[in-house]
């Protein structure tokens, strides 16, 4: 994936974040957990990894990071796709001492959390038991606050953050207490995860798949357009991932909502792929916030079922843009086979970023070859009528899938 200038990626965390149209700068984010096992009240959850294990109320869900370096859990409560506890323990290599703690809390909080762009710490606390208690805010794009609580632990040598996004329901936030109380880090002799250092907690992620860059936007006509980009944190490639878009009334209820998928074949691990959804009526009158949600699909968690996903360094290419005098924006490209197998239809997507990274326009085209051979170049042209601002950098990125017998 080649990127032609260096962009700052805004992420939007996996929330629920009201926004007000009228901004049309930035939306809501969910996403699509998967329920815990069905069990009897209470049910206690252990992270496969062994670092760490909590009793949750029953049909809570959970989102798991297994890497062998990194373990991490995020759990919501079973009327929200809202993650309000994410667990997240790393192993040092050599047991903790209580000032060694009180260093790796400082180094965490100011240069290594996920939120650190959003976040600001108010204050900070030394309990009992050896552990911290951290108060801070993070902010919503909408310039809202949201209080987040964490809690920083160690044993033996595994490191642990609990951070706590504080529910304004007072029954909620009780559930949510208990929940925390419950939290034990697991035996460092008998965890399984490679030592590491302090800068793995920076891929701790709250969810598998998540929207970023969004953008919303009205054309001259009149056409609504709600645009962004899908990023996995998760260790598999992510196929056909189905993104929705929903307006909605003060009051919550929807309007109307525009279904589609991301561009492209699929996400592989760490990678990004654009969407831009379409309300060809407009924006109704009284739609007043929006959400943008990640569709579940089956194709996640079947990867085996799609030949393996072809990109770089395989595929190489060249572009070039081309404006005409419509306003159109032409992306002409040329990409190049430098494997030694034929791949099949190398498909080529654009993101265009306005100057602080969202995402506001994006499309993509197949080349003019169903089977681009070993050695063998073919040709591109994605045209972008539209724009939702000033096109200040782009992405192209180019996939195609691995022959088979019955596409090669």
């Amino acid at each position: 994936m080649t990127r032609i200038c260096k962009l700052h990626r805004l992420t939007i965390l996996g929330v629920i974040l009201i926004m007000l149209l009228s901004a049309c700068s930035s939306g809501a984010v969910v996403y699509v957990p998967t329920p815990l096992p069905p069990e009897e009240n209470p049910q206690t959850y252990t992270h496969p990894s062994g670092a760490f294990s909590l009793v949750l109320p029953p049909n809570w869900s959970a989102y798991t990071q297994n890497l062998t370096n990194l373990a991490s859990a995020s759990f919501s409560p079973p009327d929200s796709r809202d993650p309000l506890v994410t667990i997240t323990v790393i192993n040092l290599g050599d047991p903790i001492e209580a000032d060694d703690l009180n260093e790796l809390r400082t180094t965490y909080q100011t240069q290594i959390r996920p939120d650190l762009a959003r976040y600001t710490e108010h204050t900070a606390e030394a309990l009992g038991d050896g552990a911290w208690r951290i108060v801070g805010v993070n902010r919503t794009p909408t310039g809202e606050t949201i209080q987040v609580n964490t809690f920083i632990e160690r044993r033996g040598a595994l490191f642990g953050v609990t951070n706590v996004r504080v529910p304004v329901d007072a029954n909620r936030n009780a559930v949510v207490q208990q929940i925390v109380n419950t939290v034990q880090l697991g035996d460092d002799a008998t965890v399984q995860l490679e030592a590491t250092t302090l800068n793995t907690l920076a891929l701790a992620a709250a969810t598998g798949l998540e929207v970023v860059n969004v953008h919303t936007w009205t054309t001259a006509d009149g056409v609504f357009f709600v645009t962004g980009e899908v990023t996995n944190h998760d260790t598999v490639t992510a196929y056909d991932v189905p993104v929705k878009a929903t307006l909605a009334r003060a009051d919550g209820t929807a309007i109307v909502e525009a279904n589609d998928k991301v561009m492209g074949y699929g996400i592989p691990p760490g990678g990004y792929a654009p969407f831009s959804l379409r309300f060809g009526q407009g924006q109704p009158a009284d739609a007043v916030n929006f959400s943008v949600a990640i569709g579940d699909t089956e194709a996640n968690d079947t990867p085996d079922e799609y030949p393996p996903l072809v990109g770089t360094p395989t595929l190489t290419w060249t572009d070039a843009v081309e404006n005409s005098a419509n306003g159109t924006l032409y992306i002409i490209g040329m990409v190049n086979n430098e494997g030694d197998a034929p791949v099949s239809n190398p498909r080529a997507t654009i993101t265009v970023f306005d100057d602080i990274g969202r995402v506001i326009a994006a499309g993509f085209a197949d080349t003019e070859v169903e089977v681009l051979a070993a050695g063998e170049s073919a040709s591109f042209s994605i045209a972008v009528p539209e724009l939702g601002g000033e096109a200040i950098n782009y992405l192209v990125n180019v996939q195609a899938f691995a022959c088979d017998d019955d596409t090669c």
